[in-house]
């Protein structure tokens, strides 16, 4: 898939922060209101207006079937030591079409539920001749999300480019890693460390922190959860005390035992 521009790009930011993809005020608002639209040609506006709430789209569902969030998800509903490959966590991230699926839906619902203003009044009246005016009907758009119309579809080809992106899987281990907070450490699981750091990146601008990486499987994960739950802060998040700084110290020194299955 083509690199987007950074016409593209920094219109999806704003797009965004509008609240998108999830909804938009109307594109002849849109069109009238933005900055990066309002003095473009109006054939040029609606086409890059176009590309970037595709954009939008994409960088949500890539996000949401993202292959190290998958890897996760499958890490914390794991009650045995199953090993978690790539099949394993692309076959997580299908299953998943469902859940977005039935959230688009309900987005679009809500949307077709919104009352609609007296055909009598004028503000209706104005926005009537203002959709008009930019070149659309004259009703109310069926809807106000930036997904395609078909969104099986689409969840189906992002996962597809996603996963046609290869990483190199490394052994099964256990991190932990700080990001832009360096109180807070996150302990989780992976069978592929750079994907992992690499999605870590693209969430934060500050690069990973990695305290200590343990060889062993999901199952060891929830013991350094359990052992360290009173300084846990959401999910895998933990603030990182001084009881997890020895931990770190004495694995790092080697003086702490190796994983056991059955420790």
């Amino acid at each position: 898939m083509p690199e987007p521009s950074e016409a593209v790009e920094a219109l999806s930011e704003t797009l965004e922060r509008l609240g998108a993809p999830d909804s938009l005020p109307e594109d002849w608002i849109l069109l009238c209101d933005t900055d990066d639209l309002r003095d473009l040609p109006r054939a040029a506006a609606k086409k890059l207006l176009a590309k970037a709430k595709k954009e939008t789209a994409r960088r949500w569902l890539w996000n949401r079937f993202d292959p190290a969030e998958m890897e996760q998800e499958l890490s914390d509903n794991e009650i045995d030591d199953t090993e978690i490959d790539d099949r394993l966590v692309k076959q997580h991230a299908i299953r998943s079409i469902d859940d977005v699926v039935s959230m688009v839906q309900s987005l679009r619902e809500r949307h077709a539920n919104i009352p609609a203003a007296s055909s009598q009044s004028s503000a209706h009246t104005k926005t009537v001749a203002a959709r008009l005016q930019y070149g659309y009907p004259a009703e109310r758009p069926a809807r106000s999300d930036c997904f395609d119309d078909d969104v099986r579809r689409q969840c189906r080809r992002s996962i597809n480019e996603i996963y046609r992106i290869g990483k190199v899987p490394s052994a099964p281990l256990v991190y932990l890693i700080s990001t832009d907070n360096p109180e807070f450490v996150k302990i989780g699981f992976t069978s592929c460390l750079e994907r992992r750091l690499s999605s870590l990146r693209t969430a934060s601008h500050v690069e990973p922190t990695v305290h200590l990486t343990i060889p062993g499987p999901p199952s060891l994960e929830r013991k350094l959860h359990a052992r360290f739950a009173a300084s846990r802060h959401h999910r895998e998040w933990f603030r990182l005390t001084d009881d997890i700084r020895t931990f770190i110290a004495s694995q790092g020194s080697g003086e702490a035992a190796p994983y056991s299955k059955h420790a």
